[in-house]
């Protein structure tokens, strides 16, 4: 009788025959898992600026036309053409942990008519850890005004109106408001970092009617599994 040899691909999966994983193998790959694991940790400064007057003018004008009600729903090709910066990105598909140490820094532009005078205000946030809902809506963190002072944090706007009206004489009126919001962070995982990679590419490559094209895909094919499950 004539004994064939097999090798050991060959005989995996048969009679309980099973390939040992290489220790090289293996090797290698938590070596790949601890520099993902590692470039998702970071840590990265991540920001976004933005003129306030111009997101308040395109985001209501886009909720006007589409009847959208709630604002933290404007899609992503919208809300880039208003925030430009790597943070929105994190944001939007909450790539980040949303508890960070925020800093916000705001130049309000006044103007005169009276006396054809302006004035700028520069206003600076350095926030203790906070959600960012907390960051923008308030919340029942004590934060330190100086001098051994804390009071709660009553939210961005109401923060930055009190901060004006206290600074700014009477007789200008508020002609923009230029703000760029900074937090220092990792990804939540390795996985995130590689989908903030991707949309990245994708406005490079095309733009924002890129990541719309994109969104309008993922939307299209979700509808069609819920259908498909109806």
């Amino acid at each position: 009788m004539i004994h064939q040899l097999y090798n050991a691909r060959e005989l995996a999966g048969l009679n309980g025959y099973r390939n040992k994983p290489s220790k090289n193998i293996q090797k290698i790959s938590n070596i790949k898992r601890l520099k993902q694991n590692a470039a998702a940790v970071g840590p990265y400064t991540l920001s976004m600026e933005f003129c306030v007057d111009e997101v308040n003018t395109v985001i209501d004008k886009y909720r006007t036309e589409t009847g959208l009600q709630d604002a933290e729903q404007t899609p992503e090709h919208v809300a880039y053409s208003v925030y430009h910066g790597d943070l929105i990105i994190c944001l939007k598909n909450i790539l980040i942990p949303l508890d960070q140490e925020w800093h916000l820094g705001v130049d309000s532009h006044y103007y005169n008519a009276e006396t054809d005078d302006v004035m700028t205000v520069p206003v600076q946030f350095q926030m203790p850890k906070m959600s960012f809902n907390e960051f923008k809506f308030g919340s029942t963190l004590a934060v330190d005004r100086g001098h051994g002072l804390k009071t709660r944090w009553k939210g961005i706007n109401d923060e930055l109106n009190a901060i004006l009206l206290a600074d700014v004489p009477l007789g200008y009126d508020r002609v923009r408001s230029d703000a760029k919001l900074t937090c220092v962070t990792g990804f939540t995982n390795y996985e995130c970092l590689k989908e903030f990679n991707f949309v990245k590419k994708v406005i490079r490559n095309s733009g924002l009617e890129g990541i719309k094209k994109v969104n309008d895909a993922i939307k299209s094919f979700k509808s069609q599994n819920i259908e498909q499950v109806a």
